[in-house]
């Protein structure tokens, strides 16, 4: 029995295939090869520093193209959503509809396959900018944390799983952990004491074999006592 297309009968070609009952012309037409769950999104930016927010982490970004190009790279892939569970699909490129900004209209161009042919689907998403402060932009004009742990030449994967691991191990780090910020070169940890910041050093000391420096700033009174806060950095040995 040959097939043939539902919506518009006919049998097929080379450039048309037909796939369980509908054409490649008609999928495109009806929007069904793939779409976007829902194309209009909103993301918190620093309005001091332009990092963005992803999940629960903050990733440093430029401005508001570099902003975009990350939004694109790691939040829109999970928005689309093909015509079936097996399909192949990604990201080709991108072109700014609008110019970049607080409100940016961006065409991503996903290239996907259909009855073995490659095609490439264009699709409209709306990425509002929220404009917010960042907790390390926060944590500067209130010089709240006491302490900070710079990790610095490892793969930030690689940091990410391993500062995870080290979290679920020992709970009580957590009660003294304000928040950690990813850069294109490594992470910041920031503690309210600077024991809990220590305790998590030593720690990753072990696991990364790395070399470790501490300095301090001094940052004014407290109590009549001299109040300073700790900088740790832990980079690979040389």
């Amino acid at each position: 029995m040959s097939r043939f297309c539902i919506y518009c009968g006919t049998t097929g070609s080379e450039d048309n295939p037909v796939v369980d009952g509908i054409c490649l012309k008609c999928m495109l037409k009806r929007g069904r090869l793939i779409k976007l769950r829902k194309n209009r999104i909103r993301v918190d930016i620093c309005k001091i520093c332009y990092s963005i927010k992803i999940g629960y982490k903050w990733f440093e970004t430029s401005g508001f193209e570099d902003a975009i190009s990350s939004i694109i790279d790691n939040i829109v892939p999970k928005l689309l959503e093909p015509s079936s569970k097996e399909q192949v699909f990604f990201i080709r490129k991108y072109e700014f509809i609008t110019k970049a900004s607080w409100k940016t209209v961006v065409r991503v161009y996903v290239s996907t396959f259909f009855g073995g042919i490659q095609i490439e689907v264009p699709l409209d998403i709306t990425i509002f900018l929220n404009p917010v402060k960042c907790p390390r932009c926060r944590m500067y004009d209130s010089r709240e944390f006491e302490a900070v742990v710079q990790i610095r030449g490892y793969p930030l994967s690689y940091i990410s799983q391993v500062l995870e691991k080290v979290f679920l191990e020992d709970r009580r780090l957590l009660r003294d952990f304000i928040e950690s910020i990813s850069f294109h070169n490594g992470i910041d940890v920031y503690f309210f004491t600077h024991g809990a910041a220590r305790k998590l050093a030593r720690k990753l000391v072990h696991i990364l074999d790395a070399h470790i420096m501490e300095t301090y700033e001094e940052t004014g009174m407290r109590s009549g006592r001299q109040r300073a806060r700790l900088y740790i950095s832990l980079k690979p040995r040389e």
